[in-house]
């Protein structure tokens, strides 16, 4: 994932004037710009996850047709071999 700028001097300057010790500032600070660092995605992130969600949809629907053909010739099958028994057993 992409790095976001994050202006930590601002965000300590921020939180010292509500009332956080440096410190403590200093801390949430560190503690932010790690998990922004590591668990946020941009907009080019979403971008890319929703091509490849559009992939799969497209990779499952294909999937799919295949399997409704699929179920179409076994039921057609299993009526044949039906229609052939009931002829045959009399």
């Amino acid at each position: 994932m992409t790095t976001i700028a994050f202006d930590t001097y601002k965000a300590v300057k921020a939180l010292k004037q509500a009332g956080f010790e440096e410190v403590q500032a200093e801390a949430v600070v560190a503690t932010v710009g790690e998990a922004m660092g590591e668990n946020v995605a941009t907009k080019a992130d979403m971008a890319e996850i929703r091509t490849e969600i559009a992939g799969l949809k497209a990779d499952v629907a294909s999937d799919f047709k295949v399997l409704y053909r699929h179920l179409w010739v076994m039921a057609a099958s299993i009526v044949g071999v039906t229609v052939a028994l009931v002829k045959l057993i009399p």
